[in-house]
């Protein structure tokens, strides 16, 4: 089958539908969200269960002031699945500074315009406040379920500046579900939050730890959490800081659901984003719109280790001697790449032991077995630009 984009509307937003026979791709012009990673019929991405709309529609307005007003309630009122997060990574650091400032930056909460072109598009959106221009260029592999992404943030002011940038990636269901899912990363030293869950901690705070057994809560130091395993206690919270695995060019993340055989699988280079923020919602949050009943996983791999603003991320400090932003110069450009690929996988399997790209293929190996599948993806090495093979 070709590749095809086809505009349309999803759940009442305007949307543009990638697929090329083996996957679809639903990309969101409000917010520039990836809606959907969709293969077998299973959207692979966790869809947002409350009310959404496109930034700028009144009806945005009304839910962003139901979502709890101000930056959190205009990112909530447009999120779901993979967002963009540029500039601010938490709280703003003036909440009443400017209106379209957002809990995750700009890019998420403003409209975007999408260019058609063979096999997928660019999406361009502007952010006035941050004076950056941000652009992504999304493809489909041929006949394959491998999506490649490029992105590129210019600089349109006339000095150099900090810049904070990650793929805020959330898992849920039908993908990842209690019992039957088990997330995977290649991921090294990691720290709990300092500021905690708001009384709902699953995790002891500000405590370090090797990934992926973080400190328990309200135990003594031999009990930990495998955080593999999602959605682990009811009514509890999480988020830490991981490095991303130092002897790894390629890294990765994988979810993995072995009742559905399929395993979600994102590849990105440790040069472009060296942290992933991790973060979980288990039913901790009773107010709107969660209502304590929502189930989610951030899994956010960026320049930053957690997001949790630039006041409390420079009051926190710099975490294992690696910076937590990259310098962008006056007029200059920066540049990231990674992929995502879905993967029908053995039911037996109940974990990923590492993912690799070997020429044109996208190897993932079982975890505690030496079994391994391949996805094609004509060009992928190529596309990442580097010996990127280790395992």
């Amino acid at each position: 089958m070709k590749r095809e984009a086809i505009t349309e509307t999803w759940n009442a937003r305007s949307a543009l539908r990638l697929s090329n026979g083996a996957m679809e791709v639903v990309l969101l012009r409000g917010g520039g969200h990836i809606a959907e990673l969709r293969r077998n019929g299973v959207n692979c991405l966790w869809t947002a269960p409350w009310k959404t709309a496109d930034p700028g529609e009144a009806r945005a307005d009304a839910l962003a002031a139901q979502y709890g007003g101000g930056a959190v309630g205009r990112f909530l009122a447009g999120d779901t699945g993979h967002a963009v997060s540029l500039n601010l990574l938490g709280s703003p650091p003036n909440e009443n500074a400017e209106p379209s400032a957002a809990f995750y930056g700009e890019a998420a909460t403003r409209e975007w315009s999408f260019e058609l072109r063979d096999g997928g598009c660019v999406g361009r959106v502007e952010l006035p406040v941050a004076q950056l221009a941000l652009t992504r260029d999304t493809s489909l592999a041929k006949a394959a379920a491998v999506l490649f992404v490029k992105e590129r943030v210019e600089n349109r002011s006339d000095a150099a500046r900090e810049v904070r940038w990650a793929q805020q990636l959330s898992l849920g269901a039908p993908l990842v579900e209690p019992e039957y899912s088990r997330i995977d990363a290649s991921l090294d030293r990691a720290k709990t939050s300092p500021w905690g869950y708001k009384g709902h901690d699953m995790l002891r705070g500000d405590v370090e730890f090797a990934w992926p057994f973080g400190p328990a809560a309200g135990q003594n130091d031999a009990y930990t959490v495998d955080l593999r395993i999602p959605f682990a206690r009811a009514g509890c919270g999480w988020m830490a800081a991981a490095e991303v695995d130092p002897e790894r060019e390629l890294s990765y993340i994988t979810a993995l659901n072995w009742r559905l055989g399929l395993a979600l699988i994102y590849g990105f280079r440790r040069q472009d984003f060296p942290w992933v923020a991790i973060w979980e919602e288990n039913g901790a949050r009773a107010g709107a719109p969660g209502l304590g009943k929502a189930q989610v996983r951030g899994m956010e791999f960026g320049t930053t280790p957690m997001p949790l603003g630039q006041a409390a991320l420079r009051e926190a400090g710099e975490l294992f001697g690696i910076p937590g932003s990259r310098i962008i110069e006056a007029g200059g450009v920066l540049e990231a790449r990674y992929f995502a690929a879905i993967a029908e996988v053995p039911k037996h399997w109940h974990g990923v032991g590492y993912v690799a790209v070997e020429g044109n293929e996208v190897t993932v190996v079982g975890a505690g077995n030496n079994e391994h599948v391949t996805v094609a993806a004509e060009g992928i090495s190529a596309f990442l630009g580097e010996e990127l093979g280790a395992r």
